[in-house]
């Protein structure tokens, strides 16, 4: 069994370690939680966690029953740590909820984190190091690496999304519609044209805001 560790103790972190309390619980144990890696001081202070930081990332160094699991949704923190630690031989864990609904002819990469919730259709690809929480995908959508998808999102047929895309709670995107890499969806937008990268939108209809 593989001795795994959390990237990052923060809100995210702890629904990771709760996601994958819950894998424990529905399908036996898979890995020995070891605990959290985290640079920001005490990120637990004041939580009712079970388990504790036991290092900082900029100090890691693997071992060879080490695996990772990435608890934190920042795409552009992924983007940043994922280099640092595979330049020293991490190696990443692919995190998928039980209750999640995975479809059929579909491809899922390397340390992509599922929550419970999720459901996605056909022929749909997921890149590298993508966070998905309960949000739904419709057929031939992509996902550009290092993207996060919040709760309750309706992402439609044939929709893509670069790398590095952070899509907030509760948005819906239109069928056919481009995201370009490192845009931002705000909460709540519905996004009926392409996005440029690197661009902001927010409202329904979404309008470019920064």
């Amino acid at each position: 069994m593989k001795d795994l560790y959390i990237v990052g103790a923060g809100g995210f972190g702890r629904e990771l370690l709760n996601l994958i309390l819950d894998i424990h619980a529905i399908s036996g144990p898979r890995w020995n939680i070891m605990g959290f890696l985290d640079d920001t001081g005490d990120p637990l202070y004041g939580k009712t966690c079970g388990f504790s930081v036991v290092g900082t990332i900029m100090e890691y160094m693997p071992k060879p029953n080490d695996v990772l699991a990435f608890g934190i949704a920042s795409p552009a923190a992924k983007r940043k740590l994922v280099p640092l630690l595979k330049a020293r031989g991490a190696a990443f864990e692919t995190v998928i909820h039980p209750y999640a609904y995975l479809g059929r002819h579909n491809t899922i990469g390397e340390g992509v984190i599922v929550y419970g919730g999720f459901s996605m259709s056909v022929n749909v690809e997921i890149g590298d190091f993508v966070t998905l929480l309960g949000t739904g995908l419709g057929h031939d959508v992509r996902v550009g690496a290092y993207s996060t998808v919040s709760a309750c999102c309706n992402i439609m047929g044939n929709v893509t999304l670069g790398s590095g895309v952070f899509v907030g709670g509760n948005v819906a995107i239109a069928p056919h519609v481009r995201i370009g890499d490192d845009a931002y969806l705000c909460l709540g937008s519905v996004v009926m044209k392409d996005v440029g990268d690197g661009v902001k939108v927010m409202g329904n209809p979404a309008r470019e805001i920064g």
